[in-house]
């Protein structure tokens, strides 16, 4: 069987193909955003190149688990929540397009849930909030779990930890206890910045800005903090210790509080926090959080070991992974554990706020 996953990433869609198992990878690529949102039809062409079995298709925010068949115009527009009076990045607009011809191809496949629609986490959790960790958060923690179960040769309901994604883009945490995520922090309310992301905005902040482009939720981070701009992150990881030391300092505190705020609702002790994402492979990042993690709050902290694909990054392997298991491949229990078939609503239905009507905004969202 054919197992094919996406990560649609804020700079690089990957996509990443295995055959039943994970040391046969099928395909393997990597592809700018930007190419995804201008020419959506050869990434799906790709996509079919491989004869994937199944699909684990973008899903932004997060979808109920459905298949790619019955997803409608509502669900495009749930996907990324951009209004159609705005336009952000390209990666968005890359999703939708690549999801309605995934559709149209009639090819078998199936969205996923952000973390807020898993019924793992306890609904008090989730109230107020949106962005607990979009779908991508969901494979990347996937991947996590099965890490942690391959390296401690422990069961996937007896595996406890904290997975942190450090993407080019935003930053996420989410909390696994007995091989279910059970809570999350999202790169919308990440208490620091991401690389490109602010993360977490001051209310004050949001109601002087009077309204704001979704563009600006991909600003603020380290490196606009460091530069005033986008900047390489190898340029950045070059000057951690002399120019951009404030900013990395930081960078650092926010991943630290991150932890540390769903270690203390957590009824166990994580094993160990799992870095992935761009960031976390590069060593000096790397190292310089997991010093922070051991030294202040006493957990060791590393980068997944069993690593299968070249080219595609962390979260493309925990898609292939799910795609797998829910095909009823080898990873099938790894899929039934996490309870994603369960996932049921709309990453909306938790706010409680007054003049918040959620079928208005919905329909204000941009779905083409």
């Amino acid at each position: 069987m054919r197992a094919l996953g996406v990560d649609p990433g804020t700079g690089n869609f990957d996509i990443l193909c295995i055959e039943d198992d994970v040391d046969h990878v099928v395909l393997d690529e990597t592809i700018p955003s930007s190419t995804v949102a201008e020419k959506p039809q050869e990434v799906v062409e790709l996509v079919l190149s491989a004869r994937p079995d199944i699909v684990v298709g973008p899903s932004g925010y997060g979808l109920s688990f459905k298949k790619l068949s019955e997803i409608d115009e509502k669900d495009l527009a749930l996907t990324t929540l951009e209004r159609r009076s705005d336009y952000g990045a390209p990666v968005l607009s890359g999703v939708r397009s690549m999801l309605r011809m995934l559709r149209e191809k009639n090819v078998n496949g199936c969205t996923l849930p952000g973390v807020i629609q898993l019924p793992t986490v306890p609904i008090h959790r989730k109230f107020n909030k949106i962005d607990m960790g979009t779908a991508d958060k969901t494979c990347v923690t996937a991947y996590a779990v099965w890490d942690q179960s391959r390296v401690h040769g422990v069961r996937y309901d007896e595996t406890c930890l904290i997975c942190v994604e450090m993407g080019l883009g935003y930053n996420a945490a989410m909390a696994v206890e007995n091989g279910k995520i059970v809570d999350g922090v999202g790169g919308t309310i990440f208490p620091g910045p991401g690389y490109l992301s602010i993360g977490l905005m001051d209310g004050e902040l949001a109601y002087l800005l009077n309204g704001f482009s979704k563009r600006t939720l991909f600003e603020g981070g380290v490196s606009w903090i460091a530069t005033g701009s986008k900047v390489e992150v190898e340029k950045f990881a070059a000057g951690l210790s002399t120019s951009y030391a404030d900013a990395f300092r930081c960078f650092v505190e926010g991943v630290g509080k991150a932890v540390a705020m769903l270690a203390a609702v957590m009824d166990k002790t994580p094993r160990e926090v799992i870095l992935t994402g761009r960031l976390s492979r590069v060593e000096s990042i790397r190292e310089a959080v997991a010093s922070w993690l051991q030294r202040r709050l006493g957990f060791k902290a590393r980068r997944p070991l069993n690593v299968f694909a070249k080219r595609a990054k962390d979260v493309a392997m925990g898609a292939a992974l799910i795609a797998n298991g829910l095909g009823g491949g080898k990873y099938s229990e790894l899929v039934e554990n996490l309870e994603i078939r369960r996932a049921r609503g709309s990453v909306l239905d938790y706010v409680r706020l007054s003049g918040f009507e959620v079928e208005k905004i919905i329909g204000e969202l941009r779905s083409d």
